[in-house]
């Protein structure tokens, strides 16, 4: 039987960004994927037509991507790299034909219609001054960004106003992204309001957002979100726009702190927290390394329904929500563990829904919100069932505190229950992520070569709650560290056929450091591996690129509390390191920077420690996900190889 191979990472596809044409019959998506040949990713747009069940490429070659029709549904703007940079397009049907509509210096991220579909919305980065290649010069304390690098003080996120003919570009506002959000803006439904999320304060110590409405003819700015904390954002306006949803938090920013949905009486102006009794986080926060981008708001409103709909990260699963305007909700848990992307139609109960499954990338289902019936359109993971062995058992044990420890063990469908197998202890990063049962290529890999793997939400994940969560910030390697070595001591306990001689770990980010502390902690694992990692506090809140704020508010301490940051820290316990360590790290990871693990590594070799160093050069923090495919091959290969290698 064949099994999956570190190279089918490059054969993998996936779907994103359904967007029904206006009339229902038909709708555009994007197919994402690899060129193997020129080692680059690509995006494909398709329109679907749902009577002839028939596709049709619409744009090919490099990223094509963020579809959106104008009302008429004659013609749809997207975003492209056909120039190198990625700019706004517009495809015109009848024609066939496509025209470049924005010429941005920098990339343009994001594009709406106005309602004369002649006029749209786009956003992108500007700044004042020119920069000189060779110097640097600032006075902010937030100049650095992983995936972007340098920033300078004059930059900024603008929203602008265009037309067809590009006669004119008019910089209406600035505006900010939420962490977890996908939509920074939208228009009121008599096209009167440009409503966007912007922070409250030009402070890089405060996070706060709020959602702001701009009169398109007087310019004049008003918040709708009067309140002096919080984060607010993806606004959604009901059909008629009395009602204008959103997601957010109503208490100062933190990443910890759960999202909800509130939505705003524009008649009465009030803001009402919806879904009071769902402790719950809104939006999808699995991890995988086979998930898609997508353009598709978070929060949406059905014309049919007369609601609200969203994503939400439950007990393990991410999964479609109705949320109603008496604040009652309901969870269609019949669509399967992990629902990346949907679309709800225009005047139907119905919706295109993406989902992820342990065997498959994405299937597209058409599904009817009433009867709950679906049909599958599209399935990228067809030359993939034979390949995927491994299997996803849900877990939970009890820590020591009484509290949660659930989980998965990913086990092959040819499990031998009177055979011995090796187990990776693999650790999620953030730590405010969650393992769920989705497609992941590196944990199939994994099975595929002979191991189990045992994936942890230990507290600090989503899915379990405000409590679950709260119950690391300040308390790194303490509660969290011993949720993880529970989990292991159960499966042990509960699944005979795992070898307790064979054990391995690995992590990245927060995983990362997890597996550094571990290491530190016990000597039962046979080999570690700990990537993108923090090994000292001390210098991560001066050199990470959200150190200042991130991991000051994380550990509860500052640079003038050294002491506490550094019994925290991996490195001051390095001396009791028995276990043989691999150590991975990107040379533009300016999130968890190289500085991390070259304090680690050498200290590993400076006690004479067994350790093997791997960097790698034009990756960043996003290396395992959508960094260069070849550099990802090349992660696997050496991951395995080190764990097979102290076996």
């Amino acid at each position: 039987m064949k099994a999956i191979e570190i190279d089918d990472l490059l054969q993998l596809k996936t779907i994103s960004t359904p967007v029904y044409h206006p009339t229902g019959d038909c709708f555009l998506y994007v197919e994402n994927s690899i060129d193997e040949t020129t080692n680059q990713y690509i995006s494909t747009i398709f329109l679907y037509d749902l009577t002839t069940k028939v596709k049709t490429a619409l744009q090919t070659g490099g990223l094509n991507h963020s579809p959106t029709w104008n009302k008429e549904g004659t013609a749809f703007l997207f975003l492209s790299t056909q120039t190198g940079t990625q700019q706004g397009y517009l495809y015109v049907c009848d024609e066939e034909q496509t025209k470049q509509v924005t010429n941005e210096v920098n990339d343009v991220q994001a594009i709406m219609w106005h309602l004369d579909s002649q006029r749209f919305f786009y956003t992108t980065l500007r700044k004042d001054t020119i920069s000189t290649p060779d110097v640097f010069i600032t006075e902010s304390i937030d100049y650095l960004e992983n995936g972007r690098g340098l920033i300078s003080e004059s930059e900024r996120s603008v929203i602008c106003l265009s037309s067809l003919t590009c006669e004119k570009v008019e910089e209406l506002t600035t505006y900010s992204l939420g962490y977890g959000l996908k939509k920074m803006m939208t228009l009121s439904p008599d096209g009167q309001y440009l409503t966007f999320e912007n922070r409250l304060l030009h402070d890089p110590f405060n996070q706060d957002s709020g959602i702001f409405r701009l009169n398109l003819h007087t310019k004049k700015i008003d918040k709708l979100t009067n309140l002096d904390t919080g984060m607010f954002g993806e606004p959604t306006y009901s059909q008629g726009g009395r009602y204008l949803g959103m997601v957010g938090s109503a208490v100062s920013y933190h990443t910890s702190n759960q999202l909800a949905v509130y939505v705003y009486d524009l008649k009465q102006e009030r803001l009402t927290k919806m879904m009071e009794s769902l402790d719950a986080q809104v939006s999808d926060f699995a991890v995988s390394d086979c998930k898609s981008t997508t353009a598709n708001a978070l929060l949406q409103w059905s014309n049919s329904e007369q609601c609200f709909y969203t994503l939400v990260s439950l007990e393990g699963n991410v999964q479609l929500v109705q949320v109603n305007l008496d604040g009652s909700w309901k969870i269609l848990e019949m669509l399967g563990p992990h629902v990346t992307d949907f679309a709800l139609h225009p005047n139907k109960p119905e919706a295109l829904i993406c989902i992820s499954t342990s065997d498959s990338p994405t299937q597209l289902v058409h599904y009817h919100l009433h009867t709950e019936k679906s049909e599958l359109l599209l399935d990228t993971g067809t030359k993939l069932k034979d390949k995927v062995q491994g299997i996803y058992h849900k877990v939970e044990y009890t820590a020591a505190d009484n509290g949660r420890v659930p989980g998965f063990l990913v086990v092959p469908k040819n499990f031998a229950e009177n055979k011995k197998y090796p187990l990776i202890v693999n650790i999620h990063g953030g730590p405010y992520t969650m393992h769920t049962e989705t497609f992941h290529h590196e944990v199939q890999y994994m099975i595929s070569q002979g191991y189990l793997v045992l994936l942890v939400n230990p507290r600090g994940s989503f899915g379990y709650g405000q409590k679950h969560l709260d119950g690391v910030v300040g308390k790194y390697g303490e509660g969290d560290y011993q949720d993880i070595m529970t989990a292991v001591d159960g499966v042990l306990e509960e699944f005979n056929c795992i070898d307790s001689n064979e054990l391995f770990v690995t992590g990245g980010s927060y995983g990362g450091f997890m597996v550094n502390w571990i290491v530190t902690q016990n000597q039962r694992f046979k080999a570690a591996i700990t990537q993108r990692s923090m090994s000292n506090f001390v210098s991560m809140i001066g050199t990470s690129d959200i150190g200042y704020y991130f991991f000051v508010e994380e550990s509860r301490a500052d640079i003038l509390q050294p002491e506490i940051l550094w019994q925290k820290s991996p490195l001051a316990h390095v001396k009791n390191v028995e276990t043989p360590i691999l150590v991975m790290q990107s040379e533009q990871d300016y999130r968890c920077p190289m500085e991390q693990a070259d304090q680690w590594y050498r200290a590993l070799k400076y006690l004479k420690k067994e350790a093997k160093f791997i960097r790698f050069n034009h990756a960043n923090h996003e290396l395992s996900r959508t960094g260069n495919p070849q550099l990802r091959i090349i992660r696997l290969r050496e991951m395995l190889k080190w764990f097979n290698e102290h076996r």
